[in-house]
């Protein structure tokens, strides 16, 4: 690949300041933890406790794909290091707005994270070089950009504007880590986008089969399938194909589906299996 290659390649971060968003002694005014619909707290503390660990699992990802550098461009390392520096600010994002909900101390989880084992030879399928990394990348992030959709509207929006802002942020980085992995595709891989469909679907059966989250970061949505309509992954690789010129775009109650279909009988989408019905 040469840099020529690369040229036109528009690679975006949403820039925001956690500080300024939530500090890391903010406290989550009472009234909001008063008034939060029966069931929302808990629940959210639920996902939090999940949603913590899996942001921090970027890291041992990035130190994966670290040991072999060599087989990378220079424009995919340099995307690798921004996605990285959103994702950790992720995990700290959600460390405070954990902490201020839950009251679970950071110490406590430092001793949880430390205890994770983290398993790459489940996902090593998708980790086969650059262009499945990114191919991974986009089914990831936009999976994520819906998931979090969902979570801003049932459990971010009821604690106030700092923890509302925290969710908004998520979406857009998420986003911005979509375009940037489709950018890098179309201007370093064009001679592979033919493979792209074929290789979206063998993606969404690996997820499919692996029934569980081995804390690698990608696939991370195994461990919460239950929470997405059955059309889920068919619909985000649609919006992928769109994205690199292979295919129509859904149409907008489609995508809105994805983040506001509750099982039938539900008020919310169960969170760790435990129905609110």
């Amino acid at each position: 690949m040469s840099i020529g290659q690369y040229a036109d390649c528009k690679i975006s971060q949403n820039q925001w300041d956690l500080d300024q968003v939530l500090p890391r002694n903010y406290q989550v005014p009472d009234s909001y933890l008063r008034t939060a619909p029966p069931g929302v707290l808990e629940n959210f503390c639920r996902l939090l406790g999940r949603d913590v660990f899996s942001e921090a699992d970027a890291g041992v990802l990035y130190e994966y794909l670290m040991v072999r550098r060599s087989e990378f461009s220079s424009e995919f390392l340099g995307m690798l290091a921004l996605w990285l520096n959103d994702e950790t600010k992720h995990y700290e994002a959600l460390r405070r707005v954990y902490h201020g909900l839950s009251g679970v101390s950071y110490g406590t989880m430092d001793r949880q994270f430390r205890d994770r084992v983290h398993e790459i030879e489940p996902i090593v399928m998708v980790l086969q070089d650059e262009f499945t990394i990114l191919v991974t990348m986009m089914f990831d992030e936009m999976g994520s950009v819906y998931s979090y959709r969902r979570d801003l509207r049932e459990y971010y929006g009821h604690f106030g504007p700092a923890i509302r802002k925290v969710g908004q942020h998520l979406i857009q980085d998420e986003g911005m880590h979509f375009n940037n992995a489709a950018e890098l595709l179309l201007h370093g891989h064009r001679d592979r986008l033919g493979e792209v469909e074929a290789l979206l679907g063998r993606i969404a059966a690996l997820e499919d089969r692996l029934g569980k989250y081995y804390k690698t970061f990608f696939l991370d949505h195994a461990q919460e399938q239950f929470r997405f309509p059955p059309q889920f992954n068919g619909v985000i690789i649609r919006v992928i194909l769109a994205r690199l010129g292979l295919g129509a775009r859904p149409e907008p109650r489609e995508l809105k589906a994805l983040w506001q279909w509750v099982p039938e009988g539900c008020r919310l989408v169960p969170i760790g299996g435990v129905s609110d019905q």
